[in-house]
């Protein structure tokens, strides 16, 4: 009995009585910015509601209960679908906070000076504000409820869309954690998970939505033109959304009996495979990061790696010397744009980014003259469209890597206590910032350049066919690719550098930035595609304002300017002009409204750092 209560003892410890988890519960739901954040979740799924239940609102009597049950169906996956992909965003922001927190107050060191162990010490972390985030997502059920009234929902649909949301966001936020303890730190925390997490989101939707993603023993669907569920969808979360609300019906279990065992299984039930697969990912996650609690602080002490050096290291390895490197006019933005000092530094991750989206781009090209199924030289469509999602994916990274490297530029140097020798020195405000944002463009220079050269692959493997078959892209694209690439980069990174400056922690520059970049991007988005109606003219006018809109018509004009099928082909090569006319003037109105921000930035720069650091 003393045995067992000695375990017992221990395991209450480790999480329900963790100090760590103790202390930010009682704490954490008092703040106001934690009530602000409730606030704005739920008025988000409120106003998805509103607008997606319309139609239920407005039947009236007149409308059957077939009809309304149809309608309640829709709105539960529209809301469901920004139910998940606000926890695949906000879970890993909080998460990240809770070691770089410690990090900023200088805490994390007499942290690990307190009986505490390593299990402890992650578990308490994570769970601490998993808490708040699992809180979040049970205070939008009474919404939910809602939509129960009208039929058409099952309680089994909506416990497993929580479900969904509810692993996901701790998937998101150990695989955060475990960032943060490896790299203890602000550096590149939020930066590495939001180009890493939002590139396999966007890449695994594109496969999975594709034909050759989609899943022969699936019966037809109602989501796009009726494709089936995807054999992916057990390791997606919105892929399995698709499954739980009926767009994407999985097979029945004996229709993929023949793949055996666990592979049958997760393909009959993917909402189910994918809450284990995360839940077991997680714990992987955990134990990760269980190892690296305490590495940080061990510099300078021997270890096995460490002796190994030594014992095989030359005694005559004389003075290390390294050739010096060429500083630019400005040094600020040599920093970065090409040290380690960045805010995003030589992140592997962006070389990986480079290199993966350069041979899926030329690995795209061959398929498509070699007339790999579903692709064909002779019938380019199925080819556009895949390069459309291609470039989306890259574009959404740039955004996003671009974003988050801006919003930590500033807050770096304030969380490290550096600032106050950047402004002791000779550089003016005006210097600083523009030598901060010419830094950020040229990183993402070479992520802009990934794109740009699949592009130019496809235009001149047109010009080289001589004619004989049709071209993929018109060779424009391959030259406003870039030009406005480089605008919208530049605008996110200015929105990034604004909030950098006037927020003192870097996840709340990060998580401000990013809702701002991402909602402006869907704002745009919707613009764009509800243009597509309004003729080709208009179309040409409008899109290329609109950031994604924009590169599909670069690539596929017949898809954006001609959605009814109505255009003759004279109106759409003056579609074509008008719209290579307007890019221009478009990515001139981008470059000047970051110019005011970046003005306006320069006149308050010295009074805003000097109000945070007095």
């Amino acid at each position: 009995m003393g045995i067992l209560r000695d375990i017992g003892a221990w395991l209450w410890h480790l999480l329900p009585g963790n100090p760590i988890l103790v202390r930010v519960v009682a704490m954490g739901s008092k703040r106001v910015r934690h009530f602000w954040a409730r606030v704005i979740y739920l008025s988000a799924l409120f106003l998805v509601l509103l607008a997606m239940g319309s139609g239920m609102l407005q039947g009236g009597r007149e409308a059957s209960l077939a009809e309304l049950a149809k309608n309640s169906t829709q709105t539960f996956y529209w809301v469901s679908l920004v139910q998940l992909f606000l926890m695949s965003f906000i879970a890993p922001i909080f998460c990240a906070g809770a070691i770089t927190q410690e990090k900023d107050a200088n805490t994390y060191h007499i942290l690990l000076t307190t009986p505490l162990t390593n299990a402890q010490i992650v578990l308490g972390s994570l769970f601490s504000r998993i808490f708040f985030v699992w809180v979040l997502l049970l205070s939008g059920l009474p919404i939910f409820c809602i939509i129960m009234i009208y039929g058409g929902v099952t309680t089994a649909e909506i416990f497993q869309s929580f479900g969904l949301a509810a692993c996901t966001g701790l998937l998101t936020g150990s695989i955060a954690i475990a960032i943060s303890f490896v790299k203890v730190g602000t550096r590149r925390t939020i930066f590495a998970f939001f180009a890493g997490i939002a590139t396999y989101l966007l890449a695994v939707w594109a496969v999975g939505l594709s034909n050759f993603g989609q899943l022969r023993e699936a019966p037809q669907g109602t989501f796009l033109s009726g494709i089936r569920m995807g054999w992916l969808a057990p390791l997606h979360p919105f892929l399995s959304l698709l499954v739980v609300t009926g767009k994407t019906p999985a097979p029945a279990p004996e229709d993929v009996h023949h793949y055996g065992w666990p592979w049958g299984w997760m393909l009959a039930h993917p909402q189910y495979a994918y809450t284990l697969l995360t839940a077991l990912a997680s714990v992987v996650m955990i134990l990760v990061s269980m190892f690296f609690v305490r590495s940080g602080s061990r510099q300078g002490e021997t270890t096995l790696a460490s002796r190994l050096r030594d014992v095989f290291a030359s005694d005559e390895a004389g003075e290390r010397r390294r050739r010096p490197r060429r500083v630019w006019r400005n040094p600020i933005a040599w920093r970065e744009a090409a040290t380690r000092a960045s805010a995003g530094g030589r992140s592997a991750l962006k070389w990986l980014f480079i290199v993966g989206g350069i041979g899926a781009g030329f690995l795209l090209l061959v398929a498509h003259y070699s007339s790999w199924a579903p692709l064909s030289a002779s019938q380019p469509a199925v080819t556009r469209h895949w390069l459309t999602v291609l470039t989306w994916i890259e574009l959404a990274v740039i955004l996003l890597v671009v974003t988050n490297t801006a919003a930590s530029t500033l807050t770096r140097e304030k969380e490290t206590q550096t600032i106050e020798l950047l402004l002791s020195t000779p550089l003016t405000s005006q210097y600083i910032v523009a030598g901060m944002l010419r830094g950020l463009v040229s990183f993402a220079l070479p992520m802009i350049a990934v794109p740009t050269s699949t592009l130019v692959l496809f235009a001149v493997g047109g010009l080289f066919s001589g004619g004989k078959l049709p071209g993929v892209v018109p060779f424009e694209a391959a030259l406003l690719t870039p030009l406005l690439l480089i605008a919208y980069s530049a605008m996110a990174a200015m929105v990034g550098l604004q909030f950098s400056l006037i927020s003192k922690k870097t996840v709340q520059a990060v998580m401000l930035s990013t809702a701002v970049v991402l909602g402006a991007a869907g704002l745009l988005f919707a613009c764009g595609v509800a243009m597509k109606g309004a003729g080709a003219i208009a179309a040409s006018v409008i899109l290329p304002f609109t950031p994604f809109p924009a590169m599909q018509a670069l690539i596929d004009a017949q898809e954006a300017f001609n959605s009814a099928g109505s255009a003759s082909k004279v109106t759409m090569e003056t579609a074509r002009v008008t719209y290579a006319i307007f890019a221009l003037i478009s990515a001139t109105a981008y470059l000047a409204l970051t110019y005011s921000i970046y003005k306006n930035m320069v006149r308050g720069f010295d009074m805003t750092v000097r109000r945070q650091t007095a």
